[in-house]
């Protein structure tokens, strides 16, 4: 499962990586105030594989529970909070947005990595 949300987390920052590059953005897609179930759907997915592993698999692997705890986080504010959320998005975007599309890539590529260091720590 730990190897499975590597791939996750790799496949979705390459697809981020690919739409960026070929001129058509999934960050600005994503980030739209009127696809808010796409986004919570993939914050979603990406939190229950972390708690399945982070429930499961003892000893409690620290790296995965901190990536479940961003996830839940990123969860509640969208709900709690989505005028808050979308205009700092929008903000960031339009600040520099070629800045932010590459953030996004390597935060994903860097989840990927860890969770597969995570694998080979526990």
């Amino acid at each position: 499962m730990i190897t499975f949300l590597a791939f996750l987390y790799l496949l979705t920052g390459l697809a981020y990586f690919y739409t960026h590059k070929s001129g058509y953005s999934l960050l600005r897609f994503m980030l739209k105030q009127k696809n808010i179930s796409i986004y919570l759907s993939m914050e979603l997915i990406f939190l229950i594989c972390s708690s399945y592993i982070v429930f499961t698999i003892q000893p409690l692997n620290w790296i995965i529970a901190i990536l479940m705890l961003l996830h839940a986080i990123g969860i509640v504010w969208v709900i709690g909070n989505p005028k808050n959320f979308y205009a700092m998005a929008q903000e960031s975007i339009e600040l520099d947005s070629e800045l932010i599309e590459n953030t996004i890539v390597l935060t994903f590529i860097g989840y990927a990595a860890l969770t597969m260091f995570s694998r080979i720590i526990y």
